[in-house]
């Protein structure tokens, strides 16, 4: 998978006339059957809603807790996305220093994932691994910018010394680090994850990503509408990516709701 994850992400978004990403999140507490249940509601929401997406965002902890069983569970779901004509995002948020972060770049940047989250809190060392990893197999980023829970702003909307806020420091920085990996779309490997939940922010993080795509998480349950995320899709179709988990797997239609999704989103371009 040599080819930028940016310009296989504009390309998908304009084929498919879509920027939904289906978030597959099985807790426990919301699937009966265990990891064998999980990957079958999983499944059965990848064949229904492929017409509608473009991505599914497959959270990882949901797996990790079974251990290596399932983890090939969650491997095995994203090669059945990408046959589905899907990118797939493994939502793990990783970031660590050095060796560390190695390791978990080659773990997780490999096989039929497209794009990666990533946690910025330690500092520039701890997203390079990723980003050089990114950069030779031609998949994506998405680092944790504003996110969409609401005990985010504790921390990321904290003022610093030099007048921004801790988010918009990660906003500079994501742009800066993601300079050297545009592609031929206009659009960096190098994304932000902005929370659709806030999207007060949304006109100045674009302002300072012009490049990056930006993973929208929050429509949907957590409150998000589609019609107040104009500003993401402001430099490129591309630019924005709408992610609703709960109110699409767990709709008594989830084809319905995907495509409900999709054109409300369609229609703010």
């Amino acid at each position: 998978m040599t080819t930028h994850f940016a310009d296989r992400l504009a390309t998908a978004v304009m084929r498919r006339e879509s920027q939904i990403v289906v978030g597959l999140d099985p807790h426990p507490q919301s699937v009966a059957g265990g990891l064998a249940g999980a990957e079958d509601l999983c499944r059965r929401v990848i064949a229904t809603v492929a017409p509608a997406a473009v991505a599914v965002k497959i959270q990882i902890a949901c797996f990790e807790r079974y251990g290596a069983e399932g983890w090939a569970a969650w491997q095995r779901l994203a090669a059945f996305a990408a046959d589905a004509g899907l990118l797939v995002i493994a939502d793990a948020k990783r970031g660590d220093i050095g060796l560390t972060s190695q390791a978990y770049a080659a773990a997780l940047l490999d096989g039929p994932v497209d794009a990666l989250t990533v946690n910025p809190m330690m500092g520039d060392d701890a997203v390079a691994p990723f980003i050089a990893r990114a950069a030779q197999t031609g998949r994506g980023v998405f680092v944790l910018v504003r996110t969409s829970n609401p005990g985010a702003a504790l921390l990321q909307d904290v003022e610093l010394a030099d007048g921004r806020l801790w988010h918009q420091l990660l906003a500079d920085e994501v742009s800066r680090w993601g300079a050297e990996l545009v592609g031929e779309s206009g659009l960096s490997s190098v994304g932000a994850v902005v929370g659709a939940t806030v999207p007060e922010h949304l006109v100045d993080l674009r302002a300072r990503m012009p490049q990056q795509p930006l993973l929208l998480p929050g429509a949907g349950a957590q409150g998000g509408r589609p019609e107040d995320l104009a500003a993401a899709f402001a430099n490129h179709p591309a630019g924005g990516l709408v992610t609703a988990s709960r109110s699409i797997m767990f709709a008594d239609r989830p084809q319905e709701a995907a495509e409900d999704l999709r054109s409300r989103v369609q229609a703010v371009l």
